[in-house]
């Protein structure tokens, strides 16, 4: 019975963390392969100014920031289906044990 409750708290987990992983880098998932400096279009060779962080980026280092920001909104996707799952299965094992 406790393994069920703890599978139960870790879907809720899941299925919160994840859309929020998801949500907070959702700008470079739909991006694609676009790379973008403060939302203007950047081309190779250029550089990205921060006024607020003081600091210049080139294209190529915005380029690997943005595709590793990329893979957290996918694994916010993965771990929120997860939970899902988590959820259906619970919902199933909880229908068979009444039976």
């Amino acid at each position: 019975m406790a393994i069920r409750t703890w599978l139960k708290v870790l879907a809720w987990v899941l299925v919160i963390v994840g859309p929020a992983l998801f949500f907070i880098n959702a700008e470079a998932v739909m991006n694609g392969d676009a790379v973008q400096c403060d939302g203007s279009p950047m081309r190779p060779g250029q550089w990205c100014s921060s006024f607020s962080g003081g600091g210049s980026v080139s294209y190529d280092e915005e380029k690997k920031s943005e595709a590793r920001v990329e893979i957290f909104g996918y694994a916010g996707v993965g771990l929120a289906t997860l939970g899902v799952v988590l959820f259906v299965s619970h919902g199933i094992a909880t229908r068979r044990s009444s039976r």
